[in-house]
């Protein structure tokens, strides 16, 4: 009887501590709004008319929702590991705000929301893909990868990229070579995006007991291996231009970005310090959200 009522006080005293902004920031906005700039393209590449802006905008809506449940869910997993990290100690379960069972429940809606509006408005096979990625981050990359392997972040990326396939799904009910594509291409830009700012908080890592690939491999062969994948970017890049649906605009914008990539991590590797890694990881967002938008901007423009 005393723990039950004990539970109560406690869920009370997290109800009076958390405000809007707590169940907002559990939703990690930045890669919210990532994936939904990645579903564009997707939405727009493979069709020859505009998509009913019904479609258009319930797409877009259910993708940011599948997102923002599997960041929440991440953070209900994780909220151990997050007190002892400076970079997320102060994250609304892992510092008390908001308790594990409200971010659950909290998540659940976000989730369930997302799959019926992509389900009804869009696609099932849309909502499907949602569902997949929703799934493999919270399940397979953080209960099953993040604290048993240094690729964690590797195979954990898939669920990262999914954004592209849920817009090809959404607009013509089938995953093309150019959706994949564009999920290859974040998959690879996900380990020197994520392991640049690793090298920045890897005691931090260290002290949650996370293998990330720094904490185990090193300064140095971190560094490499950044170098390495964003020249495997390049094949990529190579097949998106000869794909339906690349313009000229989109050409000379993936190029030039990709070009930079590469030279930035070179810049990091051939420095032997890390003093490039925070710089580079900047850039790296500002890469997929230059590369993506530019897409979707030029598919408009022809379409309309």
């Amino acid at each position: 009887m005393s723990n039950s009522v004990n539970a109560r006080v406690l869920e009370k005293t997290y109800d009076q501590k958390a405000s809007w902004r707590d169940y907002f920031a559990m939703t990690k906005p930045t890669i919210t709004l990532l994936v939904v700039i990645t579903t564009l393209p997707g939405l727009l590449m493979e069709i020859d008319i505009l998509p009913d802006l019904s479609l258009f905008v319930a797409t877009l809506i259910g993708a940011a929702l599948s997102s923002a449940s599997a960041a929440v869910y991440n953070q209900v997993v994780e909220h151990e590991s997050d007190r002892h990290m400076k970079r997320t100690a102060g994250r609304s379960v892992a510092a008390g705000r908001v308790s594990k069972s409200n971010a659950a429940i909290f998540g659940a809606l976000l989730g369930l929301m997302g799959f019926f509006i992509l389900y009804q408005l869009a696609t099932p096979l849309a909502a499907f893909v949602a569902l997949c990625g929703h799934v493999y981050y919270v399940v397979i990359y953080t209960m099953l990868l993040k604290r048993r392997t240094t690729q964690n972040i590797v195979i954990g990326g898939a669920a990262g990229a999914v954004g592209p396939l849920i817009g090809i799904a959404a607009a013509t009910n089938t995953l093309t070579l150019s959706g994949w594509l564009l999920f290859t291409l974040i998959f690879l830009w996900t380990p020197p995006h994520f392991w640049a700012l690793a090298l920045k908080y890897q005691k931090d890592y260290a002290s949650a007991g996370i293998p990330m690939y720094p904490v185990v491999h090193g300064d140095h062969k971190t560094r490499w291996a950044i170098f390495l994948y964003t020249l495997s970017l390049v094949p990529v890049i190579l097949l998106l231009s000869f794909s339906n649906g690349i313009g000229a605009l989109s050409l000379v914008v993936m190029w030039v970005m990709t070009l930079i990539f590469i030279w930035d991590a070179w810049k990091l590797y051939s420095s032997g310090t890390n003093k490039n890694a925070m710089p580079l990881f900047h850039f790296s967002c500002i890469y997929t959200f230059a590369i993506y938008i530019a897409i979707a901007v030029e598919r408009l423009i022809i379409l309309t």
